[in-house]
């Protein structure tokens, strides 16, 4: 299984597997509860932070066959400024519809609570369901968690399902607390320091 970094050209076919892969995810079915509804917006949603948040930047791994994606962002780089907002706005809103202000609130109670000393930050892990369990996600950290345990550097996330704690914690992630949305779905944050 070899892992590298996204590409330009790995966009599309990430962008359907991160779909597939949050189907099920807590906050994208409190945000998006209709199902066809969801299944057509995550993709759109995925393409667009690959290339806006995450391309630019580097510090992003798949897998050859695309079975799985980390979304890194670099120290100081995590925020969604109005300026990014803005640009996304249209896609959000083509994607979401109504539900675009919940997803905005929602964002916003997740974000609110980031941590400002300076870490890497993942935004989002995810693997095809046909590959969960498969040892995968624990090979798309390495990469990363590598990098900041030799520049002595932290890393931070937030997770959307109370099932991945574990994981998580196993890659030396620590719980910080946890966000309950206006929706009822909740985020546990947790923090790494350099090993």
């Amino acid at each position: 299984m070899n892992v590298r970094p996204i590409t330009s050209e790995d966009v599309a076919p990430l962008a359907g597997m991160l779909g597939r892969a949050f189907d099920d995810d807590p906050v994208f079915r409190a945000i998006v509860p209709d199902d066809r509804h969801r299944r057509r917006a995550l993709p759109e949603l995925f393409r667009q932070w690959t290339i806006l948040l995450h391309l630019p930047l580097g510090g992003s791994y798949t897998t050859d066959d695309h079975a799985g994606a980390a979304l890194w962002s670099p120290p100081g780089h995590w925020g969604i400024g109005w300026l990014m907002l803005a640009r996304m706005g249209p896609t959000m809103m083509r994607a979401l519809g109504l539900r675009t202000a919940a997803a905005l609130r929602v964002l916003h109670a997740i974000e609110a609570p980031h941590p400002r000393t300076p870490h890497h930050y993942l935004r989002v892990l995810g693997c095809d369901p046909s590959r969960q369990g498969q040892g995968l996600g624990s090979k798309l950290l390495e990469p990363a968690l590598a990098q900041c345990d030799a520049r002595g550097e932290a890393a931070y996330l937030e997770s959307s399902n109370e099932r991945n704690l574990t994981f998580y914690r196993r890659h030396g992630f620590e719980l910080r607390g946890e966000v309950v949305t206006h929706l009822g779905a909740k985020a546990w944050l947790m923090w790494r320091d350099p090993r």
